[in-house]
């Protein structure tokens, strides 16, 4: 393949913007497109307190190029929120002189493809290489395509929910009602606050997402009484969120310590059931709730009651839809990339801060010149780190022809 000068990088998040400013740094011509707006995802959980210190989540090179520009940076210890984050960094990067001509916010990727080149062809043979990838954008106006020929798919996972069902595939009722269904984090706090309190709360799920959740309603509950939450985990033990000893990130530690002590205690709003799954979905005679089936996965007992909301955090998958046409070897378990995968599946850590040594060699796959970056290399799996984005960004540009690699 000749000198990769045109590299396209699909999803403006946080990973996306820092690749799109190393690649054009190293003297690639970059095209950055986004289907919303930039760091569309961490702008939807803008009120949530990242665990990890903004030196963490953000690159040398970003900081120096921003403060070339006079802009003013959190310290590099600041815990900051999603929305902090977008305002003083993320949003600031996207402007930058070599990131703005090539940016394209609305830009929809469709699918991608080779020239002249199908699926099947030069299966394993790196002449596939030759031929430039083109790429199928889609806005509201109009359809165009976009030749590259190095690509970056850095979409991320958020947005993509996993099934509330047992076995992780819907219960009856989920396709019906789904979209009363909350897979985030809603500002609960906020504008989401009258939709909660008073309200008794289905919460799904036994990650930090669930204990945000979990913390933020019983804080309504200590003010509207009525408010109630039904915690479900699929994992069983004495606690539903793993503690981590002597964890490092003090607001993870805080968060953790927190919600396990609701969920066990006996005085509270929370009712936690360890060891159950979701089996079915029917809508309440009002049509304002649902009555919820769930099934003990120890001894296979059901019991059926009532609630009126429904948050689900059961993780995210890939959407793996745009490069189906391309050569992508991928995990039977996580479904991301299948040599990452593997190193990933050797880690037994709870601790996301305790990841596989950087390795360049397990971002390749079959197809010549593509790489998944960010969460979406991970797949389902949900310990990815900024910081591990950020070295995989360092890691890619260092395989390609030109060495571009930056710090």
């Amino acid at each position: 393949m000749s000198h990769p000068s045109r590299l396209a990088i699909i999803g403006a998040g946080p990973i996306g913007l820092e690749a799109a400013l190393h690649a054009s740094r190293a003297g690639m011509d970059v095209t950055l497109l986004e289907r919303g707006r930039v760091a569309e995802n961490v702008q939807r959980w803008g009120h949530v307190r990242l665990f990890t210190p903004f030196g963490m989540n953000s690159s040398e090179l970003g900081r120096s190029a921003l403060r070339e520009q006079g802009r003013n940076l959190p310290d590099d210890d600041a815990l900051l929120t999603g929305a902090e984050f977008v305002e003083h960094y993320l949003q600031p990067l996207s402007e930058l002189p070599e990131l703005r001509q090539g940016l394209h916010e609305e830009a929809d990727v469709f699918t991608i493809g080779r020239s002249g080149t199908w699926k099947g062809d030069l299966i394993g043979n790196p002449q596939r290489g030759n031929a430039p990838f083109r790429i199928l954008v889609r806005d509201a106006a109009s359809e165009r395509m976009v030749e590259a020929d190095v690509v970056f798919d850095c979409t991320g996972t958020f947005g993509n929910h996993n099934w509330l069902g047992d076995g992780g595939i819907p219960c009856p009722g989920e396709l019906d009602y789904g979209c009363d269904i909350e897979h985030g984090l809603p500002d609960l706090a906020g504008d989401a606050r009258a939709e909660y309190a008073g309200r008794h709360t289905l919460l799904v799920g036994s990650g930090y997402s669930a204990a945000t959740n979990l913390v933020a309603l019983a804080g309504i509950a200590a003010e509207t009484p009525e408010t109630r939450i039904t915690w479900l985990t699929r994992r069983s033990g004495t606690t539903p969120v793993t503690l981590i000893d002597d964890d490092p990130l003090a607001e993870r530690k805080r968060l953790t310590a927190t919600a396990n002590d609701l969920a066990t205690r006996s005085d509270g709003p929370v009712d936690w059931l360890p060891g159950h799954s979701v089996t079915a979905l029917t809508p309440a005679d009002d049509d304002d709730g649902f009555e919820v089936t769930v099934r003990s996965l120890s001894d296979g007992t059901e019991r059926t009651f009532p609630v009126d909301r429904i948050i689900a955090n059961v993780g995210f998958r890939p959407d793996r839809s745009i490069y189906e046409e391309l050569q992508v070897q991928e995990c039977y378990a996580s479904q991301g990339p299948m040599r990452l995968a593997a190193k990933l599946l050797g880690e037994t850590s709870a601790d996301c801060l305790v990841q596989p040594t950087p390795d360049a060699d397990l971002l390749t796959n079959p197809e010549p010149g593509f790489y998944i970056l960010g969460s979406k290399s991970y797949g389902r799996n949900s310990r990815f780190l900024l910081q591990t984005g950020l070295q995989q960004i360092h890691d890619v540009l260092s395989l390609l022809p030109s060495g571009a690699a930056t710090g």
